[in-house]
């Protein structure tokens, strides 16, 4: 049975991760839930400790094997703030709530298991099955709307070194980072140009990037600081191309390079997550562009570096906070 349990949990998007004393700790990031297994014999003193690494888990089960029975007088002898435990007679078959719940999810998923379904735990929670990264599609809607508006003011889909001076006033009269501009205390411009993309193939892959990372940052910090890592990063790259180039300057880049150094964070500071990879494929993506940016003219690789600089330590001191 506990290997049905354990099959069931991977194959349905649950991260595992063995723990002291035999017990496995399985974590859902999008249902924000854990659950934690183990025998009575190794029950530990407190659980606090192994949870430090899920501080985004809002809801831990707990539940306890007990193959030589369930003696109610010692279930009162451990108590556990904010848990709640399942201690399970694997004898008689019995399921024990302590404290009592009239939450039925745990018992009706052992249940499902047990006959050979395929439980689904957590799938009755609305609140996490229709989660929606709204900012980060708020954000590709600026985005594209912004570029129609240049090209309807004269900016080329495809930049042309024939029409350069038409593509340069179209980019300038809508914000783009010019230093000289900047400098006289057009200093708007450091957050306007983050929303400007010279041609189409330019806006389609950061905005393909943003598409890909900006749900799973979303989710994971939440709506509110998602959108205080992307615009801080996106500032972040702006300031670091001021300071460090002279060239004209546009693009979303600075600010997902800020998303990669968020998500970096956020996984290095959850071991379960670096184990399971998101880490590792992270760091290639990052080492990659880093790599592309420095071989191809024309790329502000300041403002990626400042980006990614600015959104990882946007994180860290939101995790602080």
């Amino acid at each position: 049975m506990f290997e049905q349990i354990i099959n069931n949990l991977r194959q349905t998007g649950w991260t595992l991760v063995t723990l002291k004393g035999n017990w496995i700790c399985a974590t859902h990031e999008s249902l924000k839930r854990g659950i934690l297994f183990g025998n009575f014999s190794e029950l530990p003193q407190e659980f606090k400790p192994w949870l430090g690494d899920f501080i985004t888990i809002s809801q831990w089960d707990v539940i306890v094997f007990c193959p030589e029975g369930i003696d109610s007088a010692r279930l009162r002898q451990h108590r556990f703030s904010g848990l709640q435990l399942w201690y399970w007679d694997t004898h008689q078959g019995n399921l024990f709530p302590f404290p009592p719940t009239k939450d039925q999810r745990i018992p009706r998923w052992l249940k499902q298991i047990a006959s050979g379904e395929a439980g689904l735990l957590g799938t009755e929670s609305p609140a996490r099955i229709t989660f929606k990264p709204y900012f980060t599609y708020t954000l590709i809607g600026m985005n594209l709307v912004y570029f129609l508006l240049m090209v309807f003011a004269g900016l080329h889909l495809f930049p042309n070194p024939t029409e350069g001076s038409i593509d340069q006033r179209v980019l300038i009269e809508f914000g783009a980072k010019v230093n000289t501009l900047i400098q006289a205390g057009e200093v708007w411009r450091l957050l306007t140009s983050t929303f400007i993309h010279i041609g189409i193939i330019h806006l389609t892959f950061n905005l393909y990037a943003l598409w890909a990372l900006g749900p799973l940052t979303e989710e994971s910090f939440g709506h509110r600081q998602f959108l205080m890592i992307y615009f801080f990063s996106g500032l972040g790259g702006s300031i670091a191309s001021f300071l460090f180039t002279s060239a004209l300057s546009a693009g979303a880049s600075g600010a997902i390079f800020g998303l990669l150094g968020a998500l970096l964070f956020y996984s290095y500071k959850r071991p379960h997550l670096w184990k399971s990879g998101l880490g590792m494929n992270l760091i290639i993506i990052i080492v990659v562009n880093i790599g592309f940016g420095l071989s191809q003219p024309g790329i502000d690789n300041y403002a990626h570096m400042g980006g990614l600089f600015t959104g990882t330590l946007t994180s860290v001191l939101l995790a602080k906070k």
